[in-house]
């Protein structure tokens, strides 16, 4: 059947791992679902369209992603990640079809821009990419009172494990934490160790010395 007909509406977890063992699922049964919806995102479910959780398997996600390096490219890869982290509506359905495409012509998906998939992937991967170097430079970092060095981000895409790297070198011995505000995760830097948590409510009490400069 073709895409957008009667086939199941298939569920996942919300994370990129996950999307690619929906994507596994769909390359290996050769179905078309209806929708692949993030349960994160609380789609709207049909009348007609039987619904389907997609278990989120590390190994599968890892055994696809070899695939995908070896008859596609590395570059379509984080390419099709990009266009995850755009948080754009229908961005699952693209990509979807973005890598069965690519197995049926390798690398040369890369020039395919005759395909509505290809173009959206690449804009999408755009956006993100941009983004991901537009909080690089506009990130401003205050001093809280217990110590550690405060950025607030409000970025239109998920981009937080994107930017966070980037500060590892240029704050080296000292603490920091960005805190995605929309989607209320953040950055912790300890120690030189970075790791990626919740962050629901939290308030940054600023330093005197901040208040001062500021």
């Amino acid at each position: 059947g073709r895409w957008g007909g009667l086939g199941a509406i298939l569920i996942y977890d919300g994370d990129f791992q996950g999307l690619l063992c929906v994507v596994a699922r769909c390359l290996e049964t050769e179905e078309d679902p209806e929708d692949i919806v993030s349960v994160r995102a609380g789609g709207q479910g049909s009348l007609f369209a039987e619904e389907v959780h997609v278990e989120t398997d590390p190994d599968r996600a890892d055994a696809l992603c070899a695939l995908v390096r070896r008859r596609i490219s590395g570059r379509a890869l984080r390419r099709c990640m990009l266009a995850f982290l755009s948080e754009e509506k229908g961005r699952e359905g693209h990509i979807l079809r973005y890598f069965r495409l690519g197995f049926t012509v390798g690398r040369d998906i890369e020039a395919d821009l005759r395909e509505e998939s290809v173009r959206a992937v690449h804009g999408m991967a755009r956006r993100t990419a941009f983004e991901a170097h537009r909080m690089r430079g506009f990130l401003r970092f205050r001093h809280l009172t217990d110590g550690l060095y405060y950025a607030p981000m409000e970025a239109g895409c998920d981009v937080l494990r994107l930017v966070a790297p980037h500060f590892l070198g240029r704050m080296e011995g000292q603490d920091w934490m960005i805190h995605d505000l929309a989607r209320e995760r953040a950055a912790l830097c300890r120690g030189g160790e970075l790791a990626f948590v919740d962050a629901p409510g939290f308030e940054p009490d600023i330093s005197v010395r901040e208040r001062r400069a500021q």
